[in-house]
């Protein structure tokens, strides 16, 4: 649809204390180390406090740097001291000179703070860039925790970034595809972009105030809708690049290193400064460490445990066989014999049997076509699973080699299939997928071969990126468990949606004003809080506006439901309803929040009619029934016959989720129908 939903999808960046405060830290950890005689040694367990002296760098705290820095000593104190009052104002001023160097280990972040200021970048806010201008940023940000480099090009980060941001919406920003909204319904769909919270309001001569709370873990120094806690990283030219978008100008001097965020609109000022374990400064602490470790002497008690190995002898305990009487196991610590209980691994080859389960049972199409009257699959998708008994084709393909941002050319394909019981042969993708790999098509299992690719640009008035190609998601992002398999699922970001072919009209999908049913399987604990990521009847043309029939999921702009959502709602362009039949959307108490694993949407849409329904498959007996009702005034269903997964009508990409299964149908179900199909789901046993 048009943009509904207004997100600030903030670029942001985190940097540590600078200048003085900066050098404060690396000198207290940098002499904690060789000074535990001084610092350390005053409290012996030495360096550990000494790396605490880069805590005294910390010595933020320190106006009272004559009182903690005379503790913790030497003159440590006077330039933790004299930064440390900078760090609590955070007057963060330098940014590192690059030198590079070996980024391989693991290194702590120094408590430190960053200043935000400038323009606001709003490419992927998913305003309009003609009448949003001049957004305004300023924030003052902490990050604290560790960030470990692997040899082979991978990366661990166990950081935490906390802080504010004020951020100043000038009155354009208030125009959404020719109408008007409120900031109060602009700050609430910025919460699901990093921010912990967001509250918006009117200001003076129009626009909007807003204050923004951050709590973010993983994606050091970039607010992000989806923080990465590992990925991988490269260096070059003394630059640390994270997942080929996060860049880092970086220098490494002894166990420091410093880290400064290339970011623009906003500007970040100030440095990362991160510690390297086990070097000079928390040396002592490992020193210190020894001692306990000699404690592991008692380790040699361990040696007792060599009495196990006597217990060898009770490898002549084959008797430990009938062990499997795990009686015996008790006597198993003699018993290595247990290992003989390895012939209860024989026991395993009847677990083979379990996969002798290979029958298939009904799907949900197969249920839609059983029922009276039958309301046939018309398109069908899912990642993990065969969803009719007798669909017998691939489930996706997937491209090897390209990038985490590929519109779908480059690398080799490959189709993955099924396994006997229908579903997914993630075993195969795994063996193909040697480096960077993404969904390039998911295969149409109604028969109609209604295939989707990734979405091709629409309008600007989606958003700036609208207005180009979607990416193809990442085919290995996202897991869980179904039918006792390890199965991958459609991880979506920002900018990724499929679609069926432009200006091709979808086979056996409902056409004009005629009656459409909609299912879909998602989890609602990675959802977007923009506009739009939809499941549905479209324009086969994104640069045509026509009345849109698609389920979305999310915390959208227009309508609202119980809670701070998700919610499933219709996106019947111009507005996302909720329920009610007015023709602008508002709110429905009896449309539950969903922010759980495995939530299910269902979407009836009768002539002149439409009835959400939804539930929390892990726990629920029934539906809960949102709304059964008039459709919105002024609407006619058209359905166009196009499909769309991930993005609006219009391709305003600017939304996330992650989709599991779903289904259109010819004709609207009945209730007693989607009660079936919430069964049949509630038996594949999903589990992350």
């Amino acid at each position: 649809m048009k943009i509904q939903s207004v997100v600030l999808a903030m670029a942001m960046t985190f940097a540590m204390i600078s200048g003085a405060c900066k050098s404060g830290g690396v000198t207290s950890s940098g002499t904690g180390g060789s000074s535990t005689a001084k610092s350390g040694g005053s409290s012996g367990s030495g360096g550990a406090t000494g790396s605490g002296g880069a805590t005294g760098s910390g010595g933020a705290t320190s106006s009272g740097g004559a009182r903690t820095g005379g503790s913790s000593g030497n003159g440590g104190a006077g330039t933790g001291g004299s930064s440390g009052s900078g760090g609590s104002s955070c007057n963060a001023t330098a940014n590192v000179t690059p030198c590079g160097g070996d980024v391989v280990g693991t290194w702590t972040v120094t408590p430190s703070c960053l200043k935000l200021s400038g323009n606001q970048d709003i490419t992927l806010a998913g305003l309009d860039p003609n009448s949003c201008k001049n957004v305004t940023i300023a924030g003052s940000l902490n990050v604290s925790g560790t960030w470990t480099a692997n040899s082979n090009g991978t990366y661990t980060d166990g950081t935490t970034t906390s802080g504010d941001a004020q951020i100043q919406l000038p009155a354009g920003c208030l125009q959404i595809s020719g109408t008007t909204t409120t900031c109060a319904r602009v700050g609430g769909p910025m919460t699901g972009i990093g921010f912990t919270s967001v509250t918006c309001t009117d200001a003076t001569g129009g626009g909007c105030n807003c204050t923004a709370t951050i709590q973010q873990t993983g994606g050091i120094g970039v607010l992000t809708s989806d923080p990465q806690t590992s990925g991988n990283y490269t260096t070059s030219n003394n630059v640390v690049t994270a997942d080929d978008s996060a860049n880092y100008s970086y220098c490494v001097s002894g166990s420091t290193m410093t880290w400064t965020p290339q970011t623009t609109n906003p500007g970040t000022t100030g440095t990362i400064v991160l510690q390297k374990n086990g070097g000079p400064g928390s040396g002592g602490a490992a020193g210190s460490g020894g001692r306990t470790g000699s404690g592991g002497t008692t380790g040699g008690g361990g040696v007792t445990s060599k009495g196990g190995a006597t217990g060898s002898g009770g490898a002549t305990a084959s008797g430990g066989a009938t062990g499997s009487g795990g009686a015996t196991a008790k006597g198993g610590a003699t018993g290595s014999g247990g290992a003989t209980a390895s012939g209860g691994a024989t026991g395993t080859g009847g677990a083979t049997g379990a996969g002798g389960s290979t029958s298939r049972g009904d799907g949900p199409c197969d249920i839609y076509a059983a029922a009276s009257p039958a309301t046939p699959c018309a398109a069908a998708y899912s990642m993990v699973r065969a969803l009719s008994k007798t669909y017998s084709g691939p489930l996706y393909q997937v491209r090897n080699g390209s990038s985490s941002s590929n519109t779908g050319t480059g690398g080799t394909t490959k189709d993955i299939g099924m396994l006997a019981d229908g579903y997914a042969d993630a075993a195969s993708q795994d063996a193909f997928c040697t480096s960077t790999c993404t969904v390039s098509l998911l295969y149409d299992q109604s028969g109609n071969a209604n295939n989707l690719k990734t979405g091709t640009k629409g309008t600007t008035s989606g958003g700036t990126y609208s207005a180009t190609d979607d990416f193809e998601s990442s085919a290995t992002k996202g897991s869980v468990t179904a039918g006792g398999h390890k199965v991958y699922v459609l991880y979506m970001a920002a900018r990724e949606g499929y679609r069926s072919p432009l200006g091709v009209k979808a086979k056996g999908v409902p056409q004009g004003n005629t009656a459409q049913g909609i299912y879909e399987l998602a989890d609602g604990t990675h959802v977007g809080t923009a506009c739009c990521w939809d499941f549905g009847s479209v324009s086969p043309d994104p640069t045509t506006y026509v009345t849109m029939n698609t389920l979305f999921f999310g915390t959208g702009f227009w309508g609202t439901g119980a809670g701070s959502g998700p919610w499933f709602g219709g996106d019947f362009e111009g507005g996302v309803w909720m329920g009610g039949s007015s023709s602008t959307p508002g709110g429905n108490s009896s449309n539950p929040s969903l922010k759980v694993s495995f939530a299910l949407g269902i979407l009836h849409t009768p002539v002149g009619k439409y009835a959400l329904r939804m539930a929390d498959v892990s726990t629920a007996s029934d539906l809960t029934n949102a709304y059964d009702g008039a459709i919105p005034s002024g609407k006619t269903w058209g359905n166009a016959g196009g499909i769309v997964l991930g993005v609006g009508g219009d391709n305003s990409n600017n939304s996330w989720g992650t989709f599991y299964e779903g289904a259109m149908t010819s004709g609207a179900p009945s209730n007693d129908t989607d009660l079936a199909v919430m069964k049949n789901i509630q038996a594949v046993g999903y589990k992350k």
